[in-house]
């Protein structure tokens, strides 16, 4: 019998294989240069992936297996095209205002606004004074899985845009938050009106704004989701990450492996002083948490439940 050129194809793997498959190890990481290049006085309006692609094998751009984060700079008066191969876009504006025109929309943005975007969608984003964002998509998730961004009308999001007024008025409430010993951290969770009951911004990916008062340690824990970590307060926090440590530094994106326990702690504040803004450590946190949450396979387990 002539074979085909479509059984040519197939190939047949021993299950032994097929279950002990090794993948390169992801480690602990703070992105310094890549931030530092961002802010640099010379940089030109572009982009600075946080690319790990060497590291994961991947033939795509990516930070972690399913997401890729970047830093944007766009300079005054200039503009910043992209269409990205996203099922979804998140952004936080870290310096600078400006417009974004998309799909027969304009919105206004300035430093301290958060923005959850469809993806696949062409955009300007057009700085009136220079301009710093910070941004992650699930673009790697897409391009393992060979596909392409749904259209438009059937995007599992709508633009929805976190103002930096709204957002302090909810940092207010979540400073003063009692917490419970098994509370795993001060933390509010960013979503929008189609994702309200999923508890996630993107359907795979999660956005939470994480702060930590003086004297206070989220507990150690760990998850199956990986996080990208931007330190938007530093004050004396720093994050062990499966065992090394990383001084918060205003800007710079700390990776979070999956599975990797980890904690944040940030200093006490001198005895008797009074407690202000600039003493609660404060982050952005990204997961591409929603994916397992839908699995049913979250995996959150606190990393020193033996210790108490």
């Amino acid at each position: 019998m002539t074979m085909s050129i479509h059984a040519e194809r197939a190939r047949y793997i021993p299950v032994e294989q097929g279950f002990n498959i090794e993948r390169p190890v992801l480690a602990p990481q703070a992105f310094v240069a890549e931030m530092r290049r961002t802010f640099a006085d010379e940089t030109p309006t572009g982009f600075v992936a946080l690319d790990l692609s060497l590291i994961l094998g991947t033939v795509y751009a990516a930070t972690t297996p399913f997401m890729l984060a970047r830093y944007a700079r766009v300079r005054t008066g200039e503009r910043l095209a992209c269409a990205l191969a996203a099922s979804g876009e998140i952004w936080a504006v870290l310096r600078g205002t400006g417009t974004l025109a998309r799909d027969g929309e304009t919105l206004r943005w300035r430093a301290g606004d958060m923005l959850a975007l469809p993806g696949g969608i062409a955009s300007t984003w057009q700085a009136d004074e220079d301009a710093v964002l910070w941004l992650v998509t699930d673009e790697p998730a897409l391009a393992f899985q060979g596909v392409r961004p749904e259209a438009a009308e059937r995007a599992p999001v709508q633009a929805t845009h976190y103002r930096a007024e709204d957002i302090a008025r909810e940092l207010r409430v979540l400073y003063d938050r009692p917490m419970a010993p098994d509370t795993p951290g001060r933390a509010l969770f960013m979503a929008s009106e189609r994702t309200e009951r999923l508890c996630t911004c993107l359907p795979a990916m999660t956005l939470t704004l994480n702060a930590v008062r003086p004297g206070e340690a989220q507990r150690p824990h760990r998850h199956n989701a990986a996080a990208l970590v931007l330190a938007l307060r530093e004050a004396r926090c720093a994050s062990t990450i499966g065992g090394a440590t990383y001084r918060w530094t205003e800007h710079v994106t700390l990776l979070t492996p999956a599975g990797a326990a980890h904690d944040h702690r940030n200093a006490p504040v001198t005895e008797g002083s009074a407690v202000t803004d600039d003493d609660i450590a404060l982050a952005l946190i990204v997961q591409d948490g929603g994916l397992y949450y839908y699995g049913r396979t979250m995996g959150f387990s606190f990393a020193d439940a033996g210790q108490r």
